[in-house]
């Protein structure tokens, strides 16, 4: 069977965290966690996610500072990013970082499944297809 997509959390806050975890768990997908942008940039090589979600305002390395390291780095450049923000002005947010799409805290659940949907990669999509074919 094929190994399930992994999705790397960058969230400060505990309770956020767990609830995206908990929740993208439930729909297949394989979760870890960073507690700001400096260790989502320090793990982001271990962890080798198929795509991030990351909160924007965070303590040591905002979510923006660490997207635009992400996008430096030849290894990680093309990773996906899905940035959560309560920022009011999301749109300018999101011409100004090198994000894949931003939704507006507070967000749907199923908003995040639908723009991780979006944005996995086309193989790591069928691996998730062949996983939800092979359980019973």
């Amino acid at each position: 069977m094929a190994e399930r997509p992994m999705i790397l959390v960058v969230e400060d806050d505990d309770a956020v965290a767990m609830m995206i975890q908990d929740y993208l768990g439930g729909h297949l997908y394989r979760t870890a966690r960073a507690a700001d942008g400096r260790e989502a940039v320090d793990i982001v090589h271990e962890v080798r996610p198929d795509l991030i979600v990351m909160d924007l305002m965070m303590p040591r390395l905002t979510g923006g500072e660490a997207a635009t390291a992400l996008r430096r780095d030849p290894l990680t450049e093309k990773i996906p990013i899905v940035a959560i923000s309560a920022v009011a002005d999301v749109t300018s947010i999101a011409e100004m970082l090198p994000l894949d799409e931003i939704l507006p805290k507070p967000f749907d659940l199923d908003d995040l499944i639908a723009a991780i949907e979006r944005l996995l990669p086309a193989n790591v999509e069928q691996s998730l297809d062949s996983s939800e074919s092979a359980t019973p």
